[in-house]
């Protein structure tokens, strides 16, 4: 990953970030649960706000799937968020072993070539069945193809900046002074006996001559007028714009060449264009080249979008030079994807309505504005589309949190005494506004407090559900303390039960004994009535029955001998 080109991974923190969670994590779990980096913490120590650590953070985790982010509440207070929970996934990597089974699939996609015999297909198939590994390896192709582009196209750039410029022609001895076109246009050597330039300047030297130096001279006499009614360009350029197409540097060109199809190729279009006095562009850098497939679909999002934009542009399309914009725009998105962006931002941001309306500006770059329709959005969440998940069609998390922290910042500052800035005017669309939260387009006049009404809706709606929240804890918190309440009562009745239970034991035990000790006397009672009665029937039974208890008692009254 160190090593990986990718603009994402090199353009913001994503790398930095990876290397300050690694040293907060544990060796052996790979997590940071004993660092508890805070995104306070993080953005210090990498010199940056807490919103590039969340984007980085969110890169890592949803693009390259190297890092999982569990987000925790303080314990006992759900309302107040404590440090995040780092998981990361690169153990596997480090040692060179086939990947867990709760790895990431867009990680092995990514970097599972670096192992050895681990067949990532297999793997894919396996443990992350539902992952299209054949879609994420196009887009990921197309992307790095487009960054490749993009790349070229910057050394292409830096190599053309470290030429040295053609040094001029010294002007000759003689010459007159302030000498232009009309005295350098034709070389002297060639230039016949009482001829001119008109005699033998070339249609190239003439649209030169007219468009550069002689165009600045002439301009407050001679507006050249265009030949065509059917010119496709725009209407609006000035005669100023007419002069810049054409640089001096042509004419020099020119001048040295004495024909300007000698010195500089054109296509058929721009040299009619030329000739017949139109305002044609300057050529600039056409960008890198695509294959056919790529034009037609460049083609075809062009195509769709309003007919009134396509009348505007440069000969009803695209330039070449803006191609690659449009494939990088359709990352992760099919064509028609890209078609619904453009035809929702024309009328949602303004475009439209600065275009047709009594007091609208119009549109200054119909080629800008082209560009604008079809890009990706800032959020840095790949599947966000203007705010929505392309996925789902819930909002999207990233989108809302920002807004949260905007809001939250806001509602700080406005504590604090401090300004929270005024609304800005969206640009080249007169009478609409960004919202300072959102940072959507509005029309009319902006709100006192700066924010739209879906950003004050959701607002309110936060605020209710806070309320809400708090009533809610607040009956929770009086249900609990009814629950104790009715917890110690219930207590204090089984005690009292208990004991009231054991005193009844206890005088079943008493009344028990008591009966017991009253019929032992009643059956000694009862013994010694009828042992009187026998004894007055019986005399002499009743003598040797007490002889007999008599010898019995005395024998009982003798020890064993043993």
């Amino acid at each position: 990953m160190t090593r990986d080109p990718d603009s994402g991974l090199n353009a913001g923190k994503a790398k930095p970030l990876y290397d300050m969670l690694v040293s907060f994590a544990d060796v052996s779990s790979r997590d940071t649960g004993q660092g508890y980096p805070y995104r306070e913490t993080l953005a210090t120590c990498l010199d940056c706000s807490k919103q590039t650590v969340d984007r980085a953070a969110d890169y890592l985790e949803n693009e390259i799937g190297l890092v999982k982010v569990h987000r925790r509440k303080v314990e006992g207070r759900p309302e107040e968020n404590d440090a995040n929970l780092y998981e990361i996934f690169d153990a596997w990597l480090i040692h060179g072993v086939p990947p867990p089974a709760r790895t990431p699939p867009q990680l092995v996609a990514r970097y599972g070539y670096t192992v050895p015999g681990l067949d990532v297909d297999a793997w894919i198939t396996e443990h992350a069945p539902h992952f299209d590994l054949a879609a994420w390896r196009s887009a990921h192709d197309e992307r790095q193809q487009g960054q490749a582009a993009k790349r070229e196209e910057q050394r292409r750039k830096e190599r053309a900046r470290r030429k040295k410029p053609k040094p001029k022609p010294k002007p000759e001895a003689g010459a007159q002074e302030g000498g232009g076109v009309m005295g350098d246009a034709t070389p002297r050597e060639t230039e016949p006996q009482g001829g001119s330039v008109m005699g033998d300047a070339t249609p190239g030297v003439m649209g030169d001559a007219t468009g550069g130096v002689m165009g600045d001279a002439l301009s407050r006499a001679v507006v050249p007028e265009p030949s065509s009614t059917t010119d496709p360009a725009p209407a609006a350029r000035s005669a100023g714009d007419a002069r810049r197409a054409t640089a001096g540097s042509s004419a020099h060109e020119h001048a040295e060449g004495g024909c300007a199809a000698s010195g500089n190729e054109s296509s058929s279009e721009s040299a009619a264009a030329a000739q017949a006095g139109v305002d044609v562009p300057e050529q600039r850098d056409q960008g890198p080249e695509l294959s056919g497939e790529q034009v037609s679909v460049v083609k075809t999002v062009v195509a769709s979008l309003p007919a009134e934009l396509v009348a505007l542009l440069p000969y009803r399309s695209l330039p070449r030079r803006n191609h690659a914009q449009v494939l990088e725009a359709m990352s992760g998105r099919t064509v028609q994807q890209v078609i619904d962006r453009a035809a929702r931002r024309w009328t949602a941001h303004g475009y439209a309505d600065a275009l047709h309306s009594i007091d609208g500006k119009g549109i200054g770059s119909a080629v800008g504005v082209a560009v604008a329709l079809v890009q990706a959005g800032e959020c840095p969440y790949a599947r966000c589309e203007d705010g929505t998940d392309i996925d789902t069609g819930a909002g999207c998390r990233m989108c809302e949190e920002r807004r949260a922290e905007r809001r939250e910042a806001k509602a700080a500052a406005t504590a604090a005494g401090r300004s929270t800035g005024s609304v800005r005017p969206a640009p080249h669309r007169p009478g609409w506004w960004i919202c300072t939260v959102c940072e959507d387009p509005g029309k009319g006049t902006p709100p006192r407090d700066g924010e739209c009404a879906s950003c004050r809706a959701d607002a309110a709606a936060a605020a209710a559900a806070g309320q809400q929240l708090a009533q809610q804890l607040e009956q929770e918190a009086a249900a609990r303390a009814a629950d104790a309440e009715q917890g110690a009562a219930f207590v204090l009745e089984l005690d009292e039960q208990a004991a009231y239970t054991e005193a009844a034991e206890r005088a079943d035990q008493d009344r028990a004994e008591r009966e017991r000790a009253a019929r032992k006397q009643v059956e000694a009672e009862e013994t010694a009535r009828i042992r009187a009665e026998i004894a007055a029937q019986y005399p002499d039974l009743a003598a040797v029955s007490g002889s007999v208890r008599e010898a019995q008692e005395a024998q009982q009254a003798v020890p064993a001998p043993f």
